[in-house]
């Protein structure tokens, strides 16, 4: 195995055994606080702050359908309204916003709902606003502390920094430029980046106004339910599902039973 396969799959492990470990069981959670929530932030184009938060939209829709159905009253799949424009209003007002929606969003869980597990996964756009929001947790300057956020992925990010831990080995980074990875130890391993091969959004070089304005709608961008992840070629999604399924198991388990775990 070459050295990038051989990180991609230490990844690929790690990121399936932080999710059956991180999660905090939550039994007895209320009708409000179920034992898990997952936030799931659309890409650039496909919402608005009209959206409804419980229907989902997008790519993302791919991945948290079989979910939702899967897991029932057990998963609360909660989609994040936010302008998702790249102007009117510019971009930067819009991945502003969402992540204010998200920060105020998953930190009210984070409060009411002590037991309750939280994920977050964003695409395109949204990585960003994901990106934005576990960087801001790591700081402690919103509502929401790192310790309640069991894992973060996002996909496609303008913001991708290809030194953090990233689950394909794309060259090239965020179009906009990387925040610090440091700010992302704290999470142990808990936050991932995934960018797909000639993805111009994640994978770029320099900042490019051209890329930055039409590299939303290319077909690398919208390829992230076809990428393949580790030795094995696992679909991407595949991958993303299965940890899902173990932060929420873990997370409904019996106290005794997760004491015994």
């Amino acid at each position: 195995m070459t050295g990038g396969v051989v990180r991609r799959a230490l990844l690929l492990a790690v990121l399936l055994l932080t999710a059956g470990l991180v999660a905090t069981p939550a039994a007895t959670a209320a009708p409000a606080c179920p034992p898990v929530v997952l936030f799931a932030v659309p890409g650039t184009g496909e919402t608005s702050e009209a959206a409804d938060p419980a229907a989902s939209i997008g790519l993302l829709a791919g991945l948290t359908d079989p979910l939702a159905r899967r897991w029932g009253d057990a998963l609360s799949v909660r989609y994040i309204p936010y302008p998702a424009t790249v102007d009117r209003p510019f971009y930067f007002t819009s991945e502003g916003r969402g992540a204010e929606r998200l920060a105020r969003d998953a930190g009210d869980v984070a409060t009411r709902c002590p037991a309750t597990t939280i994920m977050l996964v964003g695409y395109s756009q949204g990585g960003d606003v994901v990106s934005d929001v576990v960087h801001r947790a790591a700081n402690g300057t919103i509502g929401l502390p790192a310790d309640r956020i069991a894992g973060a992925v996002m996909l496609g990010s303008p913001r991708r920094d290809p030194r953090g831990p990233n689950l394909v080995d794309t060259p090239g980074r965020g179009v906009l430029g990387p925040r610090p990875t440091r700010e992302l130890a704290v999470y142990d391993g808990r936050v991932y980046e995934v960018c797909a091969p000639g993805d111009p959004i994640c994978a770029t070089e320099t900042l490019d106004v051209r890329v930055f304005r039409e590299g939303w709608a290319s077909g690398a961008h919208h390829s992230y339910p076809q990428v393949r992840v580790g030795p094995a070629g696992t679909p991407l999604f595949t991958v993303l599902e299965r940890a899902a399924d173990a932060v929420v198991a873990r997370a409904t388990m019996s106290p005794a039973l997760a004491a015994d775990g």
